[in-house]
């Protein structure tokens, strides 16, 4: 995170980070929010965190907390939907870089590594071997959140995550998906009006249905790239 994003940042969650009635003096909000990134970058232990910022394990949790807090009140002010002239935009954009038109998202899941839990650890086992919830996530062409949605365990198909989404009770809806738009995903998920996946290559595939395999993102694209746990 470079400097001016931090202190961006900062600016918007500050006023939530600070006591406006009588009690103990409260660190500043510029620590607090170090505390809360160095821990959500590093994993670090609780005792090692403490040291670092020279504050006590109640502080350290108590202050991860807020923050976190204040991030999710703060969310649905950055996460929209694409809706009136922005809808064009992010058409144009998909369009200029795979061609295909009327784009209005990219989706996809991943795993938000946790630490194993005692009550049926085996259940947040995903298939790539280790503890997770998952997140399913929408993008613009710019690569920004348009839709979140996390919660469910890692051993849970990606497909099951997505019809217990809003965006599958949004499906058909000309509100989300005007004129006949469409979001763009993988071989996870079912074909429909408004969700668009490669062909299956299953060895005949004309050179049209190649060209269009390659054009839609996969797996690793374009929601792969844009999150970093």
């Amino acid at each position: 995170m470079s400097r001016n994003t931090f202190e961006f940042v900062l600016s918007i969650i500050a006023p939530n980070l600070k006591r406006y009635y009588p009690g103990l003096e409260m660190i500043s909000p510029e620590k607090q929010f170090l505390i809360c990134i160095w821990r959500m970058a590093t994993l670090d232990s609780d005792r090692s965190i403490c040291e670092k910022f020279n504050v006590s394990p109640s502080t350290a949790l108590l202050t991860t907390r807020r923050v976190t807090s204040a991030f999710a009140n703060l969310a649905s002010i950055f996460i929209k939907w694409p809706v009136g002239n922005n809808v064009q935009e992010v058409w144009a954009g998909f369009e200029a870089i795979s061609a295909f038109p009327k784009v209005i998202g990219a989706i996809d899941d991943t795993h938000v590594s946790i630490p194993s839990l005692h009550i049926n650890p085996e259940a947040y086992v995903n298939r790539k071997g280790y503890f997770s919830i998952q997140l399913q996530g929408m993008c613009d062409h710019k690569l920004c959140f348009t839709h979140c949605y996390i919660g469910h365990i890692g051993s849970v198909h990606d497909h099951r995550v997505f019809r217990l989404s809003e965006i599958q009770d949004a499906l058909g809806n000309p509100e989300k998906f005007p004129d006949g738009c469409h979001l763009i995903d993988d071989f996870a998920y079912k074909l429909h009006d408004n969700l668009i996946i490669p062909y299956r290559d299953n060895g005949h595939l004309t050179e049209r249905q190649k060209i269009t395999i390659t054009a839609i993102p996969q797996r690793e694209l374009p929601l792969k790239k844009h999150l970093v746990f």
